[in-house]
């Protein structure tokens, strides 16, 4: 059931990322789903409607931060991306992931969410250096 969710997680997530160039249409992504049993978690409609979208590598990222996978830690380019997502759909984002695993890890996902999102802001609000 646990690989099912975290499944279910990549491939909802594959879906909302699409990547965004400047100068280029919005590439779209192409995924063949078999039909669920399971009802759509409620957050899916707020995060469809957040933009601009994040590419999937910083998608990656903050998924794989906030269920607290060792190591993963968004760049600081992926921070830029995801304020500029903002808060209410990272939020959305999170509480999706919540749904998606045991309940054991709510508390954990949503702190690693709190901690993954005031990281960034401060990313975003140190000034740039310049080469």
């Amino acid at each position: 059931m646990e690989s099912l969710a975290k499944s279910a997680v990549l491939l909802l997530f594959s879906l909302m990322m699409l990547m965004v160039l400047p100068g280029h249409e919005a590439r779209r992504l192409e995924v063949e789903v078999e039909e669920s049993t399971q009802a759509p978690p409620p957050y899916s409609p707020i995060i469809s409607s957040c933009g601009p979208k994040l590419p999937k590598n910083c998608g990656d990222e903050v998924r794989d931060s906030v269920l607290g996978l060792e190591g993963s830690v968004p760049t600081d380019e992926c921070c830029r991306q995801l304020v500029r997502w903002g808060k209410t759909c990272h939020d959305a984002f999170a509480q999706l992931l919540v749904s998606l695993e045991p309940a054991s890890q709510k508390s954990s996902i949503l702190a690693n969410s709190k901690t993954i999102w005031e990281g960034c802001v401060d990313v975003v609000a140190q000034p740039s250096v310049s080469s």
